[in-house]
Parts: C-alpha cells; structure tokens; sequence
C-alpha cells in the first residue's frame, strides 16, 4: 500500500488550492475529494500512485 497523504483548509477553495498543489508536485491519485462532512474543516485525501524514488531532493536515501 502506498503513502496518503491528507490536506486541510479553512475554506473549500483553499482546500482545493493544496490539493491541486500536491497533485502537481507529486505522482498522487485523489481519493477524496474537498468536502467539510467532518465539521468545521475541509479536507481532501490522496494516495501516493508509486514508490517513492531513491533520492530526496537530491540526497541519496541510506
């Protein structure tokens, strides 16, 4: 199983805002879309598609 990873917003738009963000910056497939059904919160969930490289901005991983 892959990483999850979980983003956060005070408002849908920024919620929106992080995923797409992370979306862009990293091979993820969304699995929840934004939405505030825990009250208060918005959040959106992705799942990481593939194993992480060996490096880490530019640092071999020991």
């Amino acid at each position: 199983m892959g990483a999850r990873f979980t983003v956060h917003g005070r408002t849908e738009a920024e919620c929106q805002q992080a995923l797409d963000d992370l979306c862009r910056l990293m091979p993820v497939s969304v699995t929840m879309l934004p939405t505030d059904m825990l009250g208060g919160r918005w959040i959106a969930r992705v799942t990481r598609k593939e194993a992480p490289d060996h490096e880490v901005r530019g640092f071999a991983v020991r």
